[in-house]
């Protein structure tokens, strides 16, 4: 079973550092993506749902990852965070989504820079 989870780590980690080259090459569909987040309650339940899949993926397989602590907690933080956000109305989702995402848009060679990051530790960990 642990493949699964190290699977599931290594895609997500893949999409960070995919959505990275592509906010530099060619940034519209970059953006076109983050005005997504929080557009409708599928959108807004489809994303609590992946990130809690994510952040269990970390869990249970932290003790395999280099830094296991690190990502146990970080794993922890993305479940905790997502079952709140499944608590509240999708629409309050959008409205902080909405004030967000212009600013994210607006720095989004440096928010790329933190997904390649991300995405590189995160290989690094179930890799390294």
């Amino acid at each position: 079973m642990d493949w699964v989870f190290s699977f599931i780590i290594l895609v997500v980690a893949l999409f960070l550092i995919g959505f990275a080259f592509i906010a530099f090459i060619k940034p519209a569909p970059a953006k076109h993506l983050l005005r997504q987040f929080a557009s409708s309650s599928q959108a807004h339940y489809s994303e609590q749902l992946i990130r809690i899949t994510f952040g269990l993926s970390l869990i249970l397989y932290s003790p395999q990852m280099f830094y296991s602590e690190v990502f146990f907690y970080f794993g922890w933080l993305l479940v905790v965070t997502s079952m709140g956000l499944l608590c509240t109305p999708w629409w309050w989702h959008k409205k902080v989504a909405d004030k967000v995402i212009p600013w994210v848009i607006r720095l989004l060679r440096v928010y790329a820079i933190g997904c390649l990051m991300l995405g590189s530790i995160l290989v690094y960990g179930v890799l390294g």
